[in-house]
């Protein structure tokens, strides 16, 4: 997999105290993309969990029959992203798939406003070019062919070493 992704489970988060309470709120706080679950009747508030950050709210509503909607707040600056938009109604086989792709694009689309922001490929091109750099052997593709297919540290083509 070329993505890591970490989601904070805030029922799976201790708040048996004030103290980790105050923790728990402050750790979901600062993740730029959140997802709810609400099963109320209302529609869910954005200001419940206090943050300047949160800069993507994906809120999911249960309905009948299987189906899903989606609600998607964002911050104006935020661009586009998908594959959810906001009023989508999603299967129950669609919605982890897309809730997850969804949830990866906003998090790049947050990261784009970043100054001097590099996005993954660009970074993973950079990973490349210094490996290449600091690790690649100068020889003719006979060389190559014949160290791949048999394989001895001191055969060389090139004559006698």
């Amino acid at each position: 997999s070329t993505v890591e992704i970490i989601f904070h489970v805030s029922t799976r988060m201790p708040s048996d105290s004030d103290d980790s309470l105050t923790k728990k709120l402050r750790h979901l706080g600062d993740d730029e993309v959140h997802i709810v679950w609400s099963e109320h009747t209302r529609n869910y508030r954005r200001g419940i969990i206090p943050t300047d950050f949160g800069d993507v709210l994906i809120v999911i509503y249960p309905m009948k029959n299987h189906m899903f909607f989606i609600e998607i707040m964002k911050k104006p600056e935020v661009p586009f992203f998908g594959p959810l938009f906001d009023g989508a109604i999603v299967t129950a086989q669609l919605l982890p798939s897309l809730i997850c792709a969804t949830c990866i694009n906003a998090s790049r689309a947050v990261k784009s406003l970043i100054p001097l922001y590099q996005s993954f490929y660009e970074e993973r091109a950079l990973y490349l070019e210094a490996i290449i750099q600091n690790h690649k052997e100068v020889m003719t593709f006979e060389d190559f062919a014949a160290q791949v297919f048999s394989p001895s540290p001191s055969y060389s083509l090139g004559g006698t070493d």
